[in-house]
């Protein structure tokens, strides 16, 4: 899938990578694993975060695939890898503790630390804050629920609208058959009675003509008894 340009040019900020991370553990659903299920799940994220033409999905399915990777290799760390030349830990990555959530699947306390020679203290995330991204996270699921469920509707009733429309065109084919029907046998009908008046009135015009020359016969012979009796 090719990127727009707008897309490719967009930079990724911590709110985005934040609202992502988050986005992604409430949505688990929407990503089954079946061909082109992320793609589509990254979508619905673009259109619930108005950012058609900013991102691509394809782009947004790679930020996540680096993250969960970066989070793997910090979580099981190779044997003897040492922090003291000041490499990213687990501990100093701002995102371990909320991939740590999203893949583990459970509210981390604390990320696994690597001992360096010298660096700060472990930050611990409190159960408050804990609790409090839960509630956030679980309205965030609430809405998604409510917009999967207004989608599932506008879905629904363009599908009754397209079997409306489509029995109302089946009725018009219909009516338009039997009124051509109709009108066909409304036309053999008047033919019909045309025929038989044709045919009625040939008989009576040929009586007329059979009873004037059998009138003209009549007279005749009554002429020729006439002569006769002369």
């Amino acid at each position: 899938m090719a990127e727009s340009g707008d897309a490719a040019l967009f930079k990724w900020t911590d709110e985005h990578t934040r609202v992502l991370i988050q986005w992604r553990v409430a949505n688990e659903a929407l990503f089954t694993g079946k061909r082109n299920a992320a793609i589509k799940g990254f979508e619905v994220f673009i259109t619930e975060q108005r950012l058609e033409g900013k991102m691509s999905a394809l782009q947004i399915k790679k930020k996540w695939e680096n993250l969960k990777q970066k989070y793997k290799d910090l979580k099981c760390p190779q044997t003897g890898v040492s922090t003291e030349d000041g490499g990213v830990t687990a501990a100093s990555w701002k995102w371990y503790s909320a991939m740590d959530e999203a893949i583990g699947g459970r509210p981390s306390i604390t990320p696994p630390t690597l001992i360096a020679s010298s660096g700060p203290d472990v930050a611990v995330t409190s159960p408050s804050s804990v609790r409090l991204e839960r509630e956030r996270v679980g309205r965030k699921r609430k809405d998604f629920e409510e917009l999967i469920r207004e989608m599932e509707e506008r879905e629904a009733e363009r599908e009754r609208d397209a079997i409306e429309r489509e029995e109302r065109r089946w009725r018009e084919m219909e009516e338009k058959e039997e009124r051509k029907e109709r009108e066909r046998r409304e036309h053999e009908k008047r033919l019909e009675q045309e025929a038989r008046e044709r045919e009625e009135r040939r008989d009576r015009e040929v009586r007329e003509r059979e009873r004037e020359t059998k009138e003209r016969e009549e007279r005749f012979l009554q002429l020729l008894e006439i002569i006769a009796k002369k």
